[in-house]
């Protein structure tokens, strides 16, 4: 677990206390978390790829090795219960953006930007009727509140992104705030090259300042992707679409409230800030992949996209075994400063790439570049390993979470990275050899993964088992029979027995004490 920090530049703040909710938009319906809250634990773990050690390589080249990585997610949006969306518009012409996008439409949205208009169906009686229909022509029209105000320059400015417009995105930012201006400018020009499809904001806790002008606000975005599934809301089957959470500043400006200050936490848990939030990013886009990196990253592009092609036509095929085919996959390319905090950062220095979840949404690529750059193998592997982990776990609403099941996912991504060659091909064979031959020898495949502090030698034993575990079940039993497992028992979290009933026709434990004689054998 990496622990959450303080982004340098931006100012810390308190997590507002609980407040009386405001109703409509600015207040949360029942069973939400309090006002200002950052969201819950983190979820499931996907751990990355490792530099290896100097004296380990590939039969021409250098390996690869784990470090785990904790990921997490935050309360999503809640839709109005009972709401039912109305068609959408035919969709706007649109400008030239960044190097890749898709065709997106834009729906005036009720809920703050949220791509769909709802509204309730119910009849209405005489006096509601005449209560929607607004006062007299001759009435004085009362004039908006402060949170109001806001809340309506929040929902035109998600229109205007999704509509790409940014002349009207950036009209709900102080025009004094230059600085500011230019990080909503770049935001705007990220998420459209990644083809943003869904973008809504939903505040609580206002906090007004009258004799400023000021007011601030906690605001929870939601977002997606036009090339990931986007689900709505949070329920049973749902986490709901990713989100960010912002602290949002809004200064009293003629008769309206624009924002005057954005300030973000950096967080490993709450996944922040995420790549579009943190300044300009150029774009590369293949046939199945699009890589995105900052700008002083932009010369990695081609090479990247490469290998990521390449994985991609490998994991294509296993995808669809597992019944999680991808539309597009997406990696991003860090450099120095932005390994440092995409996502809230890794410190760790043997990591060099790792898979992480956006809720249910689908799953992102991060790559160390510095770490890849140099060793086309490592590249190739590492892709392919992580976006193993993106067509196996990503999208899937997962009952457990936790080490428990980390035996299987990392020995089918060692499994997927390393195809087609199998596991007595890989370094981690000698260190498989090693842990067998000790004291502390496994005595099923499926052993509870190394502690934080474990070394790269027993990280290194763990994945090659779960490698030489694939393997097995594959000769085995056969390929269809091991990615049915896959699918029962990592996406739809089957009970372990149950799932090797199904899959392979036996119990766990046949499979387990055949496999385990089988690595011994073999290593």
């Amino acid at each position: 677990m990496h622990d959450a920090e303080e982004v340098p530049a931006a100012p810390a703040f308190p997590v507002a206390p609980p407040a009386q909710p405001l109703p409509g938009p600015w207040g949360s319906p029942p069973g939400s978390p309090l006002p200002g809250a950052w969201g819950p634990p983190p979820g499931p773990s996907i751990p990355g790829q490792r530099t290896p050690p100097p004296s380990e390589y590939f039969p021409s080249t250098h390996p690869l090795g784990p470090a785990p990585v904790e990921t997490g997610d935050l309360p999503p949006l809640v839709l109005v219960p009972g709401a039912v969306p109305l068609p959408l518009p035919a969709p706007r012409r649109r400008g030239r953006v960044l190097l890749i996008g898709a065709a997106l439409s834009l729906a005036a949205a009720l809920a703050a930007g949220a791509g769909i208009v709802y509204v309730n169906r119910s009849p209405l009686s005489l006096d509601e009727r005449a209560a929607a229909a607004g006062p007299a022509p001759t009435a004085a029209a009362t004039p908006p509140t402060p949170a109001e105000a806001a809340n309506a320059a929040l929902k035109a400015q998600a229109a205007a992104l999704l509509g790409n417009d940014e002349r009207a995105w950036l009209a709900a930012v102080d025009p004094a705030r230059g600085k500011l201006r230019g990080q909503y400018r770049s935001m705007f020009r990220s998420l459209r090259g990644l083809g943003v499809s869904h973008f809504d904001y939903r505040t609580s806790s206002p906090r007004l300042d009258a004799k400023r002008g000021m007011l601030s606000v906690f605001a929870e975005v939601a977002y997606c992707f036009s090339t990931d599934k986007c689900p709505r809301a949070k329920g049973n089957e749902s986490d709901g679409p990713p989100t960010i959470t912002q602290k949002l500043t809004f200064k009293k400006v003629g008769t309206a409230y624009l924002i005057w200050d954005l300030t973000t936490k950096k967080s490993r848990d709450q996944q922040q800030p995420t790549p579009w939030e943190s300044g300009d990013l150029v774009f590369r886009s293949g046939q199945r992949v699009t890589v995105a990196a900052g700008r002083g990253e932009r010369k990695y592009l081609k090479q990247v996209l490469a290998a990521a092609e390449k994985a991609a036509r490998v994991n294509d095929r296993f995808a669809v075994m597992v019944g999680n085919p991808q539309r597009r996959y997406r990696v991003y390319v860090a450099g120095p400063e932005q390994w440092k905090t995409w996502y809230g950062g890794i410190t760790d220095k043997w990591v060099i790439g790792y898979a992480i979840p956006l809720s249910d949404s689908g799953s992102d690529v991060v790559l160390n570049i510095s770490a890849v750059r140099s060793d086309s193998e490592v590249l190739a592997t590492t892709m392919q390993h992580e976006l193993g982990h993106v067509v196996t776990l990503g999208g899937a609403h997962r009952t457990s979470t936790g080490t428990g099941d980390m035996w299987l996912e990392e020995g089918i991504a060692e499994y997927i990275g390393w195809y087609p060659r199998s596991a007595t091909e890989s370094w981690r064979r000698s260190a498989v050899r090693s842990w067998l031959d000790s004291g502390k020898r496994p005595t099923t495949i499926a052993p509870r993964a190394p502690g934080d502090k474990a070394g790269p030698d027993a990280s290194d034993a763990f994945y090659g088992l779960g490698h030489f575990t694939a393997d097995c079940l594959a000769r085995k039993y056969g390929q269809g029979a091991l990615f049915t497992f896959v699918r029962l028992y990592l996406r739809e979290s089957r009970d372990l027995d149950p799932a090797s009933q199904e899959a392979f026709g036996v119990p766990f434990a046949t499979i387990d004490k055949t496999c385990m004689a089988w690595i011994r054998d073999k290593v």
